[in-house]
């Protein structure tokens, strides 16, 4: 990706309470700053989350029944955020 268009991907507007990029969320996991995009459709849920300087990165995608509902929640409880605790 072009160098302008991935800067913009993780720039937040400098609004308060802003932490949506033009295709990221950014959020905060036991002190560490984590860009996020998530995704679901029936049938599946998906994640792709990094810190800020890439020493560390998730990806997952699983088969779910409930994609939309709490089954995905659980899901980045289990995986998610283990991954960025340490």
């Amino acid at each position: 990706m072009p160098q302008p268009q991935l800067r913009l991907m993780f720039t937040v507007p400098d609004i308060p309470g802003a932490n949506r990029s033009a295709g990221l969320e950014r959020l905060e996991v036991n002190g560490r700053v984590v860009c996020a995009k998530t995704g679901s459709r029936p049938g599946y849920h998906t994640v792709i989350a990094a810190t800020c300087d890439l020493s560390r990165t998730l990806v997952y995608s699983v088969n779910s029944t409930d994609a939309k509902g709490d089954g995905a929640l659980g899901t980045v409880q289990r995986f998610g955020i283990p991954a960025f605790n340490r």
